[in-house]
């Protein structure tokens, strides 16, 4: 996003918008716990799913498993990333708010 071309209050409604954000995912100490206990099981579905394709052989339970574990494991590989960029553009974002206030 090229910060240039947007007016101060832009930036500012959205800097406090990230800041909200911020603060609520801070804020709730279980939600990371639960993300990390739902990923455990994610990862334990899907090599339970392998490793019974190959001492029982296919069946829908085993793919459902893979399935299952794989949606898991790349829902938080995304939300794991998409929190890093917010962080980052947070940062990016009050950096430009601090020149531009620094030039007035």
């Amino acid at each position: 996003m090229d910060f240039k071309t947007e007016t101060d209050a832009e930036l500012i409604s959205l800097q406090e918008k990230l800041n909200a954000w911020c603060y609520q995912h801070q804020r709730s100490k279980w939600g990371h716990r639960l993300w990390i206990l739902v990923i455990i099981l994610g990862v334990f579905a899907f090599f339970e799913g392998i490793v019974d394709i190959f001492f029982g052989g296919i069946s829908s339970l085993n793919v459902f498993l893979i399935l299952l574990g794989s949606i898991t494991c790349f829902t938080w590989y995304k939300s794991d990333k998409q929190r890093k960029v917010n962080i980052r553009f947070l940062a990016e974002l009050n950096s430009e708010l601090t020149r531009r206030n620094s030039n007035t």
